[in-house]
């Protein structure tokens, strides 16, 4: 009887797994049947948020291709982002938010103002410079320049003095210092940066004479550039892939008095190093190192004597060598 009931209890057990595994492939088989009846389609998802006013062009970092079921699909989804070209944010998106044919509007039809652009915090400043202080007005919003302020001239202060040598003796007459690196150009004149001119209008031409350079900035930094003498600003531009990077005070008292010209050293000699202007794209393409100069000392007065210099160099402070000698 023992054995039987064995038997019966495994036999049991069996039908049991059996049963199962015939109910699970009977579940998949619907579910497979049901997810075939759905077919899922792209569809534009706002990944990130999209102030009122931004262009289509600036907000697509912040929008992604997803895929919905579609049955969900709404009629009036956005299928192709050249539907929104040339268009601006008709209001706040959100994230998540399935882009609509009504996201996004014409700039004559949306109200886009200046007050738009500002991040938290910053301000709108203006500044008014020369073209000739403004890379000659090769300007365009949305540029990044560096903001470099004039000093005073050397003041002289009657026989012997330090800065009244200096003026003798060196070209310099001004420190040239670097008050804000990649400052980004909000506007020049009534072309600003995001914003299209309505319908039918045309932004003026600059004028000639003066350019009005807006630019958006955290509070203290607008602080500052106000702070300075519009005179005595000079704008660098900046190349597109530049990052930031400090900008050290070279124009010291030591170069106003007795610094060797850049000429003159043999470290570097041209603004771009020792061997000279280095083309990136063809120094690039045939696989040479370029030339870093930020690495080489500004003041070499106190280096001591290069391998080539004879060992009885005449000292700093006496006469230079003749052409015949310095060759």
């Amino acid at each position: 009887m023992g054995n039987k009931k064995i038997i019966m209890l495994v036999g049991s057990i069996l039908l049991g797994a059996l049963a199962g595994f015939a109910l699970l492939g009977y579940v998949r088989g619907v579910r497979d049947e049901v997810l075939d009846d759905v077919s899922r389609v792209p569809v534009y998802v706002v990944s990130g948020p999209i102030a009122e006013g931004t262009t289509a062009a600036s907000a697509q970092p912040s929008i992604t291709l997803s895929e919905i079921e579609s049955s969900f699909l709404p009629a009036n989804a956005i299928v192709d982002l050249s539907q929104i070209e040339g268009q601006v944010a008709a209001s706040d998106l959100v994230q998540n938010q399935i882009l609509l044919a009504g996201s996004f509007a014409d700039p004559g039809v949306v109200e886009t103002t200046f007050a738009n652009q500002l991040a938290p915090g910053h301000v709108a400043v203006t500044i008014t410079l020369p073209p000739k202080r403004a890379v000659n007005g090769f300007l365009s919003p949305g540029d990044f320049v560096d903001i470099i302020v004039l000093g005073d001239p050397p003041i002289q202060a009657g026989d012997g003095d330090v800065f009244e040598t200096s003026l003798q003796s060196s070209p310099y007459e001004r420190p040239a210092r670097t008050l804000f690196r990649g400052v980004r150009i909000e506007s020049i004149d009534n072309d600003i940066l995001g914003v299209a001119p309505a319908e039918g209008e045309v932004a003026p031409e600059a004028a000639s004479e003066e350019l009005n350079i807006g630019l958006a900035v955290p509070s203290s930094a607008a602080q500052r550039i106000l702070s300075v003498n519009p005179e005595d600003i000079v704008l660098g531009l900046l190349p597109p892939d530049w990052e930031p990077a400090e900008q050290a005070n070279e124009v010291t008292e030591a170069i106003l008095v007795n610094e060797d010209l850049p000429g003159e050293n043999p470290l570097l000699v041209t603004p771009y190093g020792a061997d000279g202007f280095v083309d990136l794209l063809a120094d690039a393409a045939a696989g040479n190192a370029v030339v870093d100069d930020a690495e080489e000392p500004a003041n070499t007065n106190d280096e001591a004597p290069t391998e080539e210099a004879p060992a009885d160099e005449a000292p700093a402070d006496e006469a230079p060598a003749t052409d015949e000698e310095g060759q």
